[in-house]
């Protein structure tokens, strides 16, 4: 079996490692903290002095720490070390600092790979595992047996190094306005007296609602159609406009409702209140260029 380091011993790096183990790969592990190891060594993992040994001793190594910065200054540390060969970079970071890893990797001879993880880490090598990839294809063909072992579901999304960073920010982005969404409906509920886990579970049974909207909002997008609305932006922005007026009046809150009620209001100011609600695109295109 080919031998792989791992780098960063967290819930996830302990779980890739534990999955290679468990497969029969020989595996070199190194953390900061290195009692983190011992339950591998237990498995049989070998546990690196330094950076620099935990990559010399495997031609592919996967990098999971906190995010890029860290694992640039780790990978500063064995920069010596990594001529040759394959890192694979599982942390969390943006498709800039894809950009950057890819540049330092292969100016000293190394060879490349991003990928995001989008599972939980006691979902690693189960079928509930994803894991998206992005970089060379001959480096995504050299890592895709061993990255198969921890998520079956696996995709290379692009050749341009930093698209699997910019897919796992769109799925966080997703999930924080959703998150924020359901935690501000748990508000609402508590001011009412409602029950909330009950309102949660319904939250959860309308996923697949909401995924048919999101799927329909794509489609749009990419048409740049939004003359034929499900409901209008108007709509919408009256309800959301709602939502910031109940949070006052119930004393909550109102943060998150009155976020989105200007935008929305935005919209319709700009005259897209009979158009799709993924217009409001158009307001969020407007402002990329007043942030920078």
């Amino acid at each position: 079996m080919r031998p792989l380091s791992v780098i960063g011993l967290g819930a996830m790096g302990s779980a890739l490692a534990t999955t290679l183990l468990k497969a029969g790969h020989p595996v070199t592990v190194w953390n900061r903290s290195a009692a983190k190891a011992a339950p591998l060594q237990a498995l049989g993992a070998t546990l690196a002095p330094s950076v620099g040994a935990a990559i010399a001793a495997s031609d592919m190594t996967l990098v999971c720490v906190d995010n890029y910065a860290v694992s640039q200054q780790l990978l500063d540390e064995a920069s010596d070390a990594v001529a040759g060969k394959l890192l694979v970079q599982l942390s969390t970071g943006s498709p800039q600092g894809a950009r950057a890893l890819e540049s330092w990797s292969h100016a000293r001879g190394a060879r490349y790979l991003d990928g995001a993880i989008l599972c939980f880490p006691d979902q690693i090598g189960t079928s509930d595992a994803s894991i998206i990839c992005s970089g060379a294809i001959a480096a995504f063909s050299e890592a895709e047996p061993v990255l198969r072992l921890l998520a079956p579901t696996l995709d290379h999304v692009a050749e341009a190094v930093g698209a699997a960073a910019a897919q796992d920010c769109a799925v966080a982005a997703y999930f924080a306005g959703g998150l924020l969404g359901a935690l501000h409906g748990a508000l609402i509920c508590e001011a009412e007296g409602l029950p909330v886990a009950k309102v949660c579970a319904q939250f959860s049974e309308l996923s697949p609602i909401l995924g048919g909207d999101v799927a329909h909002l794509g489609k749009t997008l990419a048409s740049d159609d939004f003359d034929h609305p499900y409901a209008s932006m108007k709509t919408w922005s009256a309800a959301i406009s709602r939502l910031a007026g109940h949070a006052i009046d119930a004393g909550i809150d109102s943060r998150f409702p009155r976020f989105a009620a200007d935008l929305f209001e935005e919209g319709v100011a700009q005259g897209f209140g009979q158009q799709e609600v993924s217009a409001l695109i158009k307001v969020l295109r407007a402002r990329n260029g007043a942030a920078q």
